[in-house]
């Protein structure tokens, strides 16, 4: 059982910064998302019960506290 991770450019709409969002999945149809270069939560439990979001998928924000990270291009594969 192994990972697959994609990484791609993000960005704050509000302030600008940048940095990278990871994508990952393995074949049982698992996910993640992590961040570089942003602040990251874990994402709400009642998401996830609801299988809204994944547990391993983190909730983004900026240091300018937007909550609105955009990510965009490809960049590679990890």
């Amino acid at each position: 059982m192994s990972w697959e991770y994609s990484k791609y450019e993000a960005r704050c709409e509000t302030c600008g910064r940048e940095g990278f969002c990871i994508k990952g999945s393995d074949e049982w149809s698992r996910s993640s998302t992590s961040w570089i270069g942003f602040e990251s939560k874990s994402p709400d439990p009642t998401a996830v019960g609801k299988k809204r979001a994944d547990s391993r998928d983190e909730v983004p924000f900026c240091s300018c506290g937007n909550a609105r990270i955009v990510f965009g291009q490809y960049v590679e594969d990890g």
